[in-house]
């Protein structure tokens, strides 16, 4: 039984009438608690499946910690439409506290699950769903519209086999407002984190030229991805990634030797709110964060440079990758960025230092991730009450 649960993650901030608060995680673009969220047209769209045996569960990612309790109402005001369209699971604040001391985590759990980072929100995705035991997650973004059709493609090859090997994880691609796969490009500078528009592009062109069949993927889209039950419970998102999270976890993957693979027919339509877009500078800061601990991790596990992750983001990953981040940053660079994200050496130095720190952690997370996964699977007591502990809506 497949039992699938489509997960949608939503990011908030303080709202944009009382200026900019205190903010403790980064994230593209979160809405204002007083700004409008795209979240409803995607549930209108989920609530037009033709294939309609899903659970939906949403989590609330926070940027401070203090915007739990009004995040948590304002989403179950958004979501109170739909509690008769769709099975609505909610992972707020409220929730996860009470769950997180129902599980009584470790020190290395707890820095893995929270509502505070992209990574922690995305662990959640695959905990909660395991806890209501789903053999399959479908991950969306809710800056996405789907077709009716959606559950039933998305459904098709997860968990089959393709040329001897099991499809455990899947990708699809992100339509532009246009319709097309591919990102507005800049005249190419020679440096690739500020080309990497042009990466990502070369990537998808060559993902999409195969619409019979599956592809082995060097990258994935966190809004369109699948994770069945076999990847999920043995494979976590690295509390140590600030950004870029979604490739991350294909690496992490394939390190336990578990392949991606890309669907060209899996196509969603990727409609980010420009108004609540970061400033490029905090982008490439993130990047840069990214890439470093990326190109780390890679090495520590013997994959200086491996040659599956071309064209992106093995573009990025190449062995001037520091001078790469600093200029990057320095043509970005304006004092009151400066002010507010730190000068361009600070921010490689500070990059290189949380990879310094953070890289060889991953063994004892990963393996702290399964330990965590086995146990909720394996004790039925605690798993039946930790699944009444998660708000149906």
């Amino acid at each position: 039984m497949v039992n699938p649960t489509l997960i949608i993650p939503t990011y908030w901030t303080w709202p944009s009438s009382e200026g900019q608060g205190v903010v403790a995680a980064s994230y593209d673009h979160p809405t204002p608690l007083d700004g409008e969220s795209t979240l409803p047209p995607l549930l209108d769209d989920l609530s037009k499946q033709r294939e309609t045996n899903f659970r939906v569960l949403i989590l609330t990612g926070l940027a401070h910690p203090d915007l739990g309790e009004a995040v948590s109402a304002h989403v179950r005001a958004l979501l109170e439409p739909y509690r008769q369209r769709l099975e609505i699971r909610l992972c707020d604040a409220p929730a996860w506290a009470k769950l997180e001391l129902m599980m009584g985590l470790s020190e290395s759990q707890s820095q893995m699950l929270h509502l505070g980072s992209y990574s922690g929100v995305r662990n959640l995705q695959l905990l909660i769903p395991h806890i209501l035991d789903a053999r399959v997650i479908i991950a969306l973004d809710d800056d996405e519209r789907v077709e009716p059709d959606y559950m039933e493609r998305a459904l098709k090859y997860i968990g089959n086999t393709i040329n001897g090997q099991k499809v455990l994880g899947l990708a699809g691609p992100y339509l532009q407002r246009d319709g097309g796969i591919l990102l507005d490009e800049s005249v190419l500078t020679g440096n690739p984190l500020l080309d990497k528009a042009h990466y990502i592009n070369e990537a998808m062109r060559a993902l999409n030229e195969s619409k019979d069949s599956l592809v082995p993927s060097p990258m994935a889209l966190g809004g369109n991805m699948l994770f069945h039950h076999d990847v999920f419970t043995r494979v976590c998102f690295d509390p140590g990634i600030t950004r870029g999270e979604d490739i991350d976890y294909l690496i992490n993957a394939r390190l336990q030797g578990i392949g991606w693979w890309f669907d060209a027919n899996l196509a969603i339509l990727h409609l980010p709110p420009r108004h609540y877009d970061t400033p490029p500078f905090q982008r490439t800061r993130e990047d840069v964060f990214r890439f470093i601990y990326e190109l780390d991790k890679l090495r520590l596990h013997g994959h200086a440079k491996p040659d599956w992750l071309d064209p992106y983001p093995g573009a990025m990953l190449s062995d001037d990758l520091v001078w790469q981040a600093l200029s990057a940053l320095q043509t970005q660079a304006t004092p009151d960025l400066i002010a507010r994200f730190g000068d361009p050496q600070t921010i490689v130095g500070q990059a290189q230092a949380h990879a310094a720190r953070y890289a060889p952690r991953y063994q004892a997370f990963q393996q702290a991730w399964m330990e965590l996964m086995t146990h909720v699977e394996q004790d039925a007591l605690l798993r039946h009450e930790l699944a009444a502990a998660i708000p149906k809506l």
